[in-house]
């Protein structure tokens, strides 16, 4: 009986083919870090609703959720007319248009934070102008970050992202390094002693659900000692939302949590799906953007070739406007919740010492994390090193979970991906089926020898 890495690379031979000519225009063959994928990726060309298919019109149920970037699923017919419409009035006036003041409007009315906004065309932009802003502001020139949270790939934020967690990051000055603080998340013990012992810190960011989208969670206690100390000691607070940003809710984990930081970084789902991102936060900061903050010296210049963009701001008013019924996040949710638990009981079943969990759309897993008298269905990441739950996967376990999973026409994420209003109870059936298929095969392969516990 041929093993799932044999049957994966006969059922997907078309797939290889490209990845191997891909291989020759781009880095790893790929053109985004998490899209690598051992032995090779497939490849996909058209989706609809929580589906997509690739070649050979083979189809999978997508847990990817355009990176996060999809609520709604693929295609949502609002999004589609809005787009197919403003493509036949034009895709870029270098101007201002009437949709840019709508867009503003719905992200000032839904996030508690938005006094201003500035619109930019991605996360790692929203981020950049989020620390450059709070700098000016402040007149001080450290970023405290936490391990694990990602904030986009520029100079001062990319630090700790990944294991191991650390300042080794190649190609940034060594002046640069100096400016970024790096803590442990959720301890706010060391938060504290920062601010009580540097009085150059500028601001603190974090995602405010944690790491990854609560790949190593954080709760609204830690957030709210945040902003109580934050505010003592004269430091802005940023959120980043780039996911959690109307993915948790509406108004994102700030209205969630009910606690509202100085300035929020947005894009994703912002954008209905295309390209774009904000930032939101007060006034006094924000308008430093201005040109009459040049009159200090203080204004930040800032241009951008596709800030705005009318395509982009109306596929962003469509998705903002379903957005605010908080009916697209009830469904995610409560699919997510569902698909963990029937996961987990998968897992329990078989004895294996893997975890699906997270909140909200989130899934997250933890595939062979080593202790095996820990029930999937009793797991508790808030107890967890974080150590452990970013980059404790094993990964020959992980690599060929995924090719088994693909296999039976699941695609789920590195990280295991997200859920959207567009998935049914029909696909988390299918899901778990395919699940349960892999962890045989697995076991076939002799990579489950016995049960753990």
């Amino acid at each position: 009986m041929p093993t799932i890495l044999e049957r994966y690379q006969k059922t997907f031979a078309k797939d290889k083919e490209l990845a191997q000519a891909a291989n020759q225009l781009f880095p790893d063959g790929v053109t985004h870090d998490s899209r690598y994928m051992s032995p090779f990726p497939i490849y996909i060309t058209r989706a609809d609703g929580a589906k997509k298919w690739g070649l050979e019109d083979r189809t999978f149920i997508d847990y990817w959720a355009g990176h996060g970037a999809l609520l709604l699923g693929h295609n949502p017919p609002e999004v589609v007319e809005a787009v197919t419409a403003q493509m036949h009035r034009g895709t870029h006036y270098g101007a201002c248009h009437p949709l840019e003041l709508e867009w503003g409007n719905l992200v000032i009315q839904l996030i508690p934070s938005a006094e201003r906004v500035r619109f930019v065309s991605s996360g790692t932009e929203a981020t950049l102008m989020a620390i450059r802003l709070a700098r000016t502001y402040t007149r001080k020139n450290k970023v405290l970050k936490f391990a694990g949270h990602f904030h986009g790939w520029h100079d001062s934020l990319i630090f700790g992202a990944y294991p191991p967690f650390d300042m080794s990051v190649p190609g940034i000055p060594q002046e640069v390094r100096d400016t970024t603080l790096l803590c442990p998340p959720n301890d706010i013990d060391v938060v504290e002693k920062h601010l009580k012992s540097d009085k150059d810190i500028a601001c603190i960011i974090l995602e405010p659900t944690g790491a990854s989208f609560g790949i190593v969670p954080t709760d609204g206690v830690f957030l709210q000692q945040l902003r109580e100390l934050t505010q003592k000691h004269g430091v802005l607070l940023i959120f980043d939302e780039v996911i959690t940003g109307f993915r948790v809710a509406p108004g994102g984990a700030q209205a969630h949590y009910n606690v509202t930081p100085d300035l929020t970084t947005l894009a994703k789902i912002l954008a209905g799906g295309l390209p774009g991102g904000a930032l939101a936060g007060k006034k006094e900061i924000l308008e430093l953007i201005s040109m009459q903050a040049e009159e200090d010296g203080l204004k930040m210049p800032h241009p951008g070739t596709f800030n705005a963009n009318p395509i982009s701001a109306s596929a962003g008013i469509a998705m903002l406007n379903i957005v605010k019924t908080g009916k697209p996040h009830e469904q995610a949710n409560r699919i997510a919740q569902q698909l963990r638990n029937e996961l987990n009981k998968v897992i329990d079943r078989y004895g294996l010492d893997w975890v699906i969990y997270g909140e909200f759309s989130g899934i997250r897993m933890l595939i062979g994390h080593g202790e095996k008298d820990i029930r999937a269905a009793d797991f508790d990441p808030y107890t967890w090193d974080y150590r452990k739950l970013k980059g404790g996967n094993d990964e020959e376990l992980l690599t060929h979970l995924r090719c088994g999973l693909l296999l039976n026409g699941v695609d789920l994420a590195t990280n295991g991906g997200m859920t959207t209003a567009a998935h049914t109870e029909a696909d988390i059936t299918k899901t778990v089926h395919a699940f349960e298929q892999t962890i045989e095969w697995m076991k076939t392969d002799g990579l489950i020898l016995k049960s753990n516990r």
